[in-house]
């Protein structure tokens, strides 16, 4: 659901269309997961990441970008995901 969720996210908020001639340059993967949370990936078509820690009680989601070549970190805000998931389900 972690993974659904931030995918939905990611696709209602980031212009993909550039991405149509080259995928590779824009996605979504899962990362590490502890005992309360689950971080999700998104790359950018600029290079820049943005971490997703998706709470596994609550579902709130704290997003993280971390631009590479700057080396720097900064915080993105929260989401709940919960909000991005297909009610239908």
């Amino acid at each position: 659901m972690a993974y659904e969720g931030v995918s939905d996210y990611c696709h209602s908020t980031y212009d993909w269309s550039i991405a149509k001639e080259n995928p590779s340059i824009m996605y979504v993967q899962m990362g590490e997961e502890n005992d309360s949370a689950y971080q999700v990936v998104f790359r950018s078509y600029t290079g820049t990441f943005v971490n997703f820690y998706v709470d596994k009680t609550s579902g709130t989601t704290r997003m993280e970008e971390y631009v590479p070549t700057l080396d720097v970190r900064s915080d993105a805000g929260t989401i709940n995901i919960y909000d991005y998931l297909d009610k239908e389900n």
